[in-house]
């Protein structure tokens, strides 16, 4: 029998269902193995995943480090204002006891004034109520007036406002002025210092505070000169020479 008989033969005995077994194993091989896309597109998706979630906790942490950064500006500020608050009132109570010790001082001024002038008006040749000392009389009135109003009052009486002309006469008033008007005066904020009768004042002889603009006209107390609204009100210095 020939090599093609053969062949012939064993194709005729091989039934289908032979047939289909033998190619049954092809089938099964190809749809147990897996899609070889899958893994990769999990791992895609789960990278994903992870990058949003740490995006997230990013912006979270920014925002609570601005939150936390806003909170204790808040803090250092409220701290401030309560400080301020507290050196305002510590301000308040030390103005309120200098406005008291100024007060007794004018009363124990005025006191002591008045025995002043009454044991000077003894042998005085200057008017009752009126202090004499190296040629000149002063008086230190009780009333409360303007600048302008206590310069005329002291015209009424056949004075001027006081001038001091010397270091010993300086001496000598700063021993009883309390809040008194002198006849010093300016006729603006970038003019000189003059006194009433239009000398110029010396400066070496004392300096004059000033406080604020506007202020033209100068208080004496304490030994200190400060510079005054004219239209407030306080008591004032009188001078004229002796008879």
């Amino acid at each position: 029998m020939s090599e093609q008989s053969v062949t012939d033969v064993d194709l005729r005995f091989h039934t289908p269902a032979e047939q289909k077994r033998k190619r049954r194993p092809k089938h099964t091989r190809i749809r147990e193995s897996p899609s070889p896309s899958s893994p990769w597109l999990i791992t895609v998706i789960l990278g994903l995943f992870c990058l949003a979630l740490l995006v997230t906790a990013g912006v979270l942490g920014v925002m609570f480090l601005q939150a936390s950064h806003q909170v204790r500006r808040q803090n250092e500020e409220l701290i401030q204002k309560q400080a301020i608050l507290k050196n305002f009132t510590q301000l308040q109570e030390t103005l309120k006891n200098c406005m008291q010790q100024r007060d007794d001082l004018q009363a124990n001024n005025t006191e002591l004034s008045n025995i002043v002038n009454r044991e000077v008006d003894k042998c005085s040749s200057c008017p009752k109520g009126w202090i004499q000392y190296s040629g000149k009389c002063y008086r230190f009135t009780n009333e409360r007036s303007s600048w302008q109003k206590s310069k005329k009052y002291c015209s009424s009486h056949g004075s001027r406002l006081l001038k001091i002309e010397n270091k010993e006469e300086l001496d000598f008033i700063n021993g009883l002025a309390c809040f008194h008007w002198i006849g010093l005066f300016r006729t603006g904020a970038a003019t000189s210092w003059m006194w009433e009768d239009g000398t110029a004042h010396s400066p070496d002889l004392f300096q004059v505070k000033k406080q604020m603009t506007g202020e033209s006209c100068v208080l004496l107390s304490v030994g200190e000169a400060t510079s005054y609204t004219c239209s407030e009100q306080y008591r004032c210095i009188c001078e004229k020479r002796t008879a």
